[in-house]
């Protein structure tokens, strides 16, 4: 029992301090816990029920909307795919190469053998082709077959020569047996003619050609050229088509590969052929150089073509 006259002492809780950190309000919200836990019970079922009520709505309206119009929104987007195909096709239609013009067909006969020339015409500008080719006769015998390219905007003439037949062949066409075209890549070449103008710069000069005298036992035709390399590749093959002129009309033709023509490089070529009877006034030296192909240059020391 207390005295009268006994000290009295203020009791602050907020002042309590736990050795264990547990602190007033702490215990307050626990006892508030406590006391309301049936009820946040019922909040969260309830919550969850209106949760899962408003996804069955929002389901079951997506599928009632889909069989009553959804199905013929599918048919008319099946129909507007079909129809971008369409476009598709035809942009690729009016996009794909046009067809090579080939034009007629000439042989040259040289001491039993004989040579075909036939010339090419590729007019798509970003097309270029390798082929599988034969000359083929009326009666649909291949006389003569080979593989070839062509460049995109370019002419040239597709020449085989030293063929041997038993007999002169008569009315031979050019048939192609295998195309394939590829298109140029534009990032690697957005300039085509830069691009073949930089690989393809071969400098014919100094040409002299002798004709073949016909009273000898075996007339020769005689011919010599320097060949310059003004590019900076050095190129391993570089095959050069003769054609052989009499006025404005194809006499005959050879052909001649120079071999490992160094960049600069300026060589002097001398050649001697039979002749066939042929009569010439000039001559036209053409190289056959596919720059696209890097098989065709000489790779630096350490590096390669590109």
């Amino acid at each position: 029992m207390f005295k009268k006259n006994s000290p009295s002492f203020d009791l602050n809780l907020k002042k309590y301090e736990d050795p264990g950190g547990l602190t007033i309000k702490r215990m307050n919200f626990g006892l508030w816990l406590a006391a309301n836990r049936l009820k946040l019970i019922k909040f969260i079922v309830i919550f969850l029920i209106i949760v899962s009520a408003g996804m069955f709505i929002y389901s079951a309206y997506h599928y009632i909307f889909y069989f009553l119009y959804g199905q013929n929104v599918d048919k008319a987007m099946i129909i507007s795919l079909s129809t971008d195909q369409l476009d598709n096709e035809a942009y690729r239609a009016a996009n794909s190469p046009k067809d090579l013009e080939i034009g007629e067909v000439s042989i040259f006969s040289v001491s039993g053998k004989y040579d075909f020339l036939v010339k090419l015409k590729n007019i798509n500008s970003r097309h270029f082709s390798s082929f599988n080719y034969c000359f083929r006769d009326a009666a649909g015998i291949d006389l003569a077959c080979g593989e070839s390219f062509i460049l995109p905007e370019t002419e040239k003439y597709l020449a085989l020569a030293g063929k041997t037949l038993d007999k002169a062949p008569l009315q031979v066409k050019f048939v192609i047996t295998e195309l394939f075209w590829q298109r140029l890549n534009a990032h690697d070449i957005p300039d085509w003619q830069t691009y073949i103008s930089t690989r393809l710069n071969l400098q014919i000069s100094e040409t002299k050609y002798s004709a073949p005298s016909f009273s000898t036992k075996n007339p020769f035709h005689n011919l010599s050229f320097k060949i310059k390399n003004n590019s900076p590749y050095s190129l391993s093959s570089v095959p050069l088509n003769i054609i052989l002129w009499n006025g404005n009309r194809i006499s005959g033709l050879n052909i001649y590969i120079v071999d490992n023509l160094l960049s600069a490089e300026n060589r002097v070529v001398t050649l001697a052929w039979p002749a066939g009877g042929e009569q010439v006034s000039r001559v036209e030296i053409i190289p056959d150089f596919n720059v696209l192909n890097k098989d065709n240059y000489l790779p630096y020391d350490g590096a390669t073509v590109k």
